[in-house]
């Protein structure tokens, strides 16, 4: 058995609002797409429910880059600071209503419905601790409402699991199939790191298209006989949220250590690779520290100039410059190889933990990067048309398509325009995956659109950030990169026809 559906998922949502406010570029579906899938959940819902709970914080995500860099060429330096506090707070009254309306839905993925509505009290506290602080902050800055607000999250869910405040269990035999807490699914029952322990199955196994299943594996008879009397048994109170929670921390960690004889720090040891990222995601994106300014220095810096291509150049924190592309002033690329979110976190945490645990891998350190290879292999194709295509819609001039199309759109519509306001915005994050490349896109375009109207700039401005937060959930990259990290080989469609409701359900809500 393994931890409970609405308990584990309520856990995630926090943690990823968390991990969105300070890192953002999709990591929260980069991080708890996998612990999903290590609990037994079927890969592809938990792609599609990672890509929907990261469409509720990215407005505030990276410490509220898609607001303060997203609009900031927008308004004078003196109107900034209270402008942005503006379109902030206008922005978490959309979501924080949205959240409370459509993520018990979105638990619906993983989580069968009889179990949310009996355990409804527990999942909207739950995400009361999320999204209050968050919403309360945003009165106050639009740079940690998602980070603070996960991180309250995360340790209110807990406190709420520790008294088992609005938990409930299924007691009618025909709700839910027997479905107790700390239970899940009958086809979700045997994670998917078990059925691979035997070692004979490839790590890129064939996934179902339509429902996103793994082969079946082999099972002893005697587990399914297991499984199914686990199903018929009821809990006492005191057992509902210990049982499975403490089988699955025995088949990790072993028996249980007392606590002084080297438990917590086998727990911390075990747990780093999720505690590590978290740590230096916020030591690398909040700018009081300053080693975000070490690691996107553009100086010093050698160059090599190759002619009509542009001049290349790269600067002793690993920033990666072209300048003049085929001579065409202004147009400039650079890739901040230390601080965007790849060889740190993901690289120094992973190589410190096979360090750490180098006598338990299973696989050799080859053989784990040729399987990392394999896996994204695929995603890279798809990846690099779709971002040759973001670069042609990223000018952010009156000749970027993107302009073209938003100011076509608000002469048709005239006041009608605040309609599609903020479905342009999910349309900017659906070519780009970013809220922030979103919101410097079309943010010209939406205040004008506001100001010829005669409504408020900043609440266009809030649905723009908002519409290009839930454009998260439908974007391509996003998608692929998500179904890449738990090898996944479905086609995009398939997320699309499960995201695409909730994405439409934001902006509809918003506008509203």
């Amino acid at each position: 058995m393994v931890d409970s559906n609405i308990l584990f998922c309520n856990r995630v949502f926090a943690f990823a609002y968390m991990i969105e406010g300070a890192s953002g570029f999709g990591t929260p579906v980069a991080l708890g797409a996998p612990m999903l899938v290590s609990s037994g959940h079927d890969p592809v819902k938990s792609v599609v429910t990672l890509l929907v709970m990261n469409t509720f914080a990215t407005v505030w995500g990276a410490i509220g880059t898609p607001i303060w860099f997203g609009f900031g060429s927008l308004f004078s330096v003196e109107e900034q600071k209270d402008t942005f506090i503006e379109i902030s707070y206008k922005a978490g009254v959309c979501l924080i209503i949205c959240a409370y309306l459509l993520v018990p839905l979105l638990l619906h993925i993983i989580c069968p419905w009889p179990l949310i509505r009996k355990n409804l009290l527990f999942v909207l506290l739950s995400i009361t601790t999320v999204v209050g602080p968050s919403f309360g902050l945003s009165f106050v800055t639009e740079e940690f409402p998602s980070m603070i607000g996960g991180m309250v999250g995360c340790l209110g869910t807990a406190v709420l699991i520790k008294f088992k405040v609005g938990l409930r269990q299924l007691e009618d035999p025909e709700d839910g199939d027997n479905l107790e807490i700390g239970s899940v699914s009958e086809q979700n029952e045997k994670p998917i790191s078990e059925s691979k322990q035997s070692g004979e199955t490839d790590e890129d196994e064939v996934v179902n298209s339509e429902y996103g299943k793994e082969n079946n594996t082999e099972e002893d008879g005697s587990s399914g006989a297991s499984n199914e009397d686990d199903h018929k048994k009821v809990n006492t109170p005191d057992d509902l949220l210990a049982g499975s929670q403490q089988e699955m921390l025995e088949r990790a960690l072993g028996p249980r250590k007392e606590v002084g004889k080297g438990y917590v720090t086998e727990l911390l040891c075990r747990t780093s690779p999720l505690w590590l990222v978290v740590l230096l995601l916020v030591l690398s994106r909040v700018e009081d520290i300053g080693l975000k300014d070490y690691l996107t220095r553009k100086e010093p810096n050698f160059a090599i100039y190759f002619g009509s291509y542009g001049t290349f150049r790269l600067s002793a924190s690993l920033v990666l410059q072209l300048y003049n592309i085929l001579s065409y002033p202004g147009l400039n690329w650079k890739f901040e190889l230390l601080y965007i979110p790849f060889i740190m976190p993901f690289v120094l945490v992973s190589l410190f933990t096979m360090l750490v645990y180098r006598k338990d891998l299973q696989r050799s350190p080859k053989q784990i990067a040729g399987i990392v290879a394999r896996r994204l292999k695929n995603p890279a194709i798809a990846l690099l048309g779709a971002l040759c295509l973001v670069q042609m819609l990223l000018r952010i001039d009156t000749a970027a398509p993107a302009y073209i199309l938003g100011t076509v759109l608000a002469d048709w519509f005239q006041e009608g325009f605040i309609v599609i306001t903020p479905l342009l915005g999910a349309l900017g994050s659906f070519f780009s995956g970013s809220t922030t490349v979103s919101n410097l896109t079309f943010g010209t375009i939406q205040k004008l659109a506001a100001e010829s109207i005669g409504i408020s700039p900043t609440a266009v401005l809030a649905l723009q950030a908002v519409g290009g937060s839930a454009g998260n959930g439908i974007c391509l990259n996003n998608i692929i990169a998500g179904c890449a990290v738990v090898g996944v080989t479905v086609g995009e469609g398939a997320i699309l026809k499960q995201t695409y409701k909730f994405v439409f359900g934001i902006t509809t809500i918003s506008t509203v």
